[in-house]
């Protein structure tokens, strides 16, 4: 498929050969088993009406053109037969089309729910470091935009298709036994017209794709100024105009590429059209001129005329079908390649070597990290580099460091969720990726910066920790104890605001139910990443000191910028621009790491600062 970088739509490199056609067209038995897999019964129920609907404009054709040739020719009892026959065929007709249409609305809802579906299983089962890569994302987006109701839509045409190629063939027969050269008028000149139709839909793809980066943006504007984490700042800093500038460009960009789009079809259906009609209405006079001529019965005319408008109808839709199955397919092709995405990309699968389905982790004992040097793929720079470390259970280890430092990433390798050469880092004396990675994790809790706040209930927030013993409300209630959570005891309360009858917290409240997460879960070693961001000193000591408490036997590393925190650790781990500088207690980095000391006097500075604002204010 040719696609260019956009600009406006006369940029577009929208030709396509019968080969683009071709090629895009494979995708179609794919396509079927996907959609044929969501719902067999249905999908073979839905064929075989499709197949019925297809002969019923035919026989009531039939129908129509017996009873008009009996009212000329025939008896009065044989009147009466025919306008029976012909009220029973249009019976026929309208029941099966109705319940066509039950089974396509069923069929329709429960395939939207499957590839749905599919798609959020698939995005379970991607790394981190899929969900990290813009080109990725950008692919998510597209299939989340698009692709959702594209599976039942190429379905659709494809029974539509059928259905009309029934009736067109049905017709095409009835005109071949009368004059057959006619039918070059009716079929062969509007086929040779619809092949521009396939420029336009290649077109509105290429546009559709280029889009996809801007339309991103578009939608976090919109995220900005809707959603209640966002809109107190936004309203704060007077910046509502500036983000509706934004989004206003964006978008008129859209309506300038979308608007020149319909102006080309446009033209193209009207110029398409009135050929059409030209040919029709050849075919047509030439129908009445023989009827004038003694030729044919009058039956015979109103069947002819049925048959020409017949082939004129499925004609076109066969053809707008085409269009549509080729349009849709480009965008089918986006879905297949995310749900191939563990085969082309990084998968997890890849993060374990063949040992990993022998050895098995219940405790982590021992952590050693030697030579770790790590790059982020979209980066070329290493953002840790040569990191040697060992952490024994029953220490509890502080890791300072200046923004940047890299101690979050470190986080994110010891929970497995990059790939790294085996040696790097070590669990129980076995590399990282001997083992299963859902094993290794279970045995790790973390507290994440940017911890979820998920819009769900108490009991979900916390039980989410370890989810299967979240209905141990015994256990959910000590986790919310340990994470000093006395605002709220009822485990079904529902939180934030997202949804009816939320309670809304604080930014220091919804910590707190994220650590209470965390100490639900019964690991040996245990994480934190800053957890004094939205907590008051007294509320981090007391976090802190049920850390400790609950780390005594099991390893402990927490991430934080108060070195009057990191004090209480056993070892503190001083980190800059992605390497180690320093490792000891307290006084001894005073002494011997120069970023510390300056971290340190900078941080006492602050408290003899405000407790200076204190006694002048008293």
């Amino acid at each position: 498929m040719n696609k260019k970088t956009l600009n406006d739509t006369d940029t577009v490199d929208d030709r396509v050969s019968f080969r683009d056609i071709r090629e895009t067209m494979k995708l179609l038995p794919k396509t079927l088993r996907l959609v044929a897999a969501s719902d067999k019964r249905n999908f073979f129920m839905i064929s075989l009406l499709s197949l019925l609907v297809g002969f019923s404009p035919i026989l009531t054709l039939f129908g129509s053109q017996h009873l008009l040739n009996m009212l000329v020719t025939g008896t009065f009892q044989a009147v009466v037969w025919a306008f029976g026959i012909y009220i029973v065929l249009h019976l026929y007709s309208d029941v099966i089309n109705s319940i066509k249409s039950f089974y396509e609305q069923k069929f329709e809802t429960i395939l939207r729910f499957k590839i749905n579906y599919s798609v959020m299983e698939k995005c379970s089962k991607l790394t981190l470091a899929h969900l990290e890569d813009a080109a990725v994302y950008d692919k998510l987006q597209r299939v989340q935009s698009e692709v959702a109701y594209r599976p039942f839509q190429i379905f659709q045409a494809i029974i539509s298709m059928i259905t009309a190629f029934i009736t067109l063939i049905s017709s095409i027969i009835i005109l071949l036994n009368w004059k057959p050269w006619v039918l070059l008028i009716l079929i062969v000149i509007p086929v040779l017209l619809s092949t521009y139709f396939f420029r336009i839909g290649q077109r509105e793809y290429n546009v559709e794709w280029n889009r996809t980066s801007e339309r991103r943006k578009s939608w976090y504007l919109t995220y900005l100024l809707t959603k209640d984490v966002t809109f107190k700042e936004v309203k704060l800093y007077g910046i509502s105009r500036y983000v509706l500038s934004k989004f206003e460009n964006i978008n008129k960009k859209f309506i300038k590429q979308d608007i020149a789009l319909f102006k080309r079809r446009t033209v193209f259906t009207v110029l398409f059209d009135f050929i059409e009609q030209i040919c029709t209405n050849v075919v047509l006079f030439i129908i009445i001129y023989s009827a004038y001529l003694g030729e044919i019965l009058i039956g015979n005319v109103v069947g002819f005329i049925k048959a020409l408008s017949l082939i004129q109808s499925n004609s076109k839709l066969i053809i707008n079908t085409i269009y549509t199955l080729y349009q849709s397919n480009l965008y089918m092709s986006q879905l297949f390649d995310f749900l191939a995405l563990e085969e082309a990309g990084e998968s997890v699968d890849t993060l374990e070597t063949p040992a990993a389905a022998d050895n098995t982790i219940s405790r982590i004992e021992t952590i050693k990290i030697s030579d770790l040097t790590f790059a982020y793929p979209s980066f070329a720079h290493p953002v840790l580099n040569n990191i040697n470390l060992e952490f024994r259970r029953g220490e509890r280890i502080a890791i300072v460091g200046t923004n940047g430092s890299g101690k979050s990433t470190l986080v994110k390798l010891l929970i497995k969720m990059y790939q790294i050469d085996d040696d790097m880092i070590q669990f129980n004396n076995k590399s990282i990726n001997s083992y299963r990675t859902e094993q290794l994790q279970s045995c790790i809790t973390v507290l994440f910066q940017d911890f979820v706040k998920y819009e769900l209930t108490l009991r979900e927030n916390v039980g989410f920790g370890q989810i299967d013993r979240m209905h141990e409300e015994e256990a959910i209630s000590e986790a919310l104890f340990k994470g000093k959570v006395d605002f709220e005891n009822d485990l079904d309360t529902q939180l934030g605001l997202w949804f009816d009858e939320g309670k809304q917290l604080s930014g220091g409240q919804w910590q707190k139910v994220a650590i209470a997460r965390s100490f639900f879960r019964d690991a040996s070693l245990y994480i934190l990443d800053e957890p004094s961001s939205a907590l008051d000193p007294m509320a981090e000591k007391q976090i802190i000191d049920m850390f400790l408490q609950m780390t005594k036997d099991k390893i402990g590393i927490f991430i934080s910028h108060r070195l009057s925190t990191a004090m209480l650790a056993d070892r503190i781990v001083v980190m800059h621009k992605g390497e180690v500088i320093g490792i000891g207690e307290h006084q001894e980095l005073l002494k011997s790491v120069s970023l510390y000391r300056e971290m340190y006097e900078l941080e006492q500075s602050k408290i003899s600062g405000y407790r200076k604002e204190e006694f002048v204010d008293a």
